[in-house]
C-alpha cells in the first residue's frame, strides 16, 4: 500500500511538472516578446527621425 502511495505520488508530480513547466516557458517568451517589440519600435522611430 506504501509502495501505491509512492508512485501515485510520483505521477502526480510528474504530471504537474508537464503541466506547469511548458505554461512558464510559454509566459517568459511572452514577456521576452513584449519587451523586444518595445525596443524595436524605439529603434524604428530613432531610424525614421535620423532620414
Amino acid at each position: 500500500m506504501k509502495a501505491l502511495k509512492i508512485v501515485a505520488t510520483a505521477l502526480g508530480v510528474t504530471l504537474a511538472a508537464l503541466v506547469v513547466i511548458p505554461l512558464v516557458v510559454l509566459a517568459g517568451l511572452f514577456v521576452w516578446l513584449k519587451l523586444t517589440e518595445e525596443s524595436d519600435e524605439e529603434t524604428l522611430e530613432l531610424e525614421q527621425e535620423g532620414t
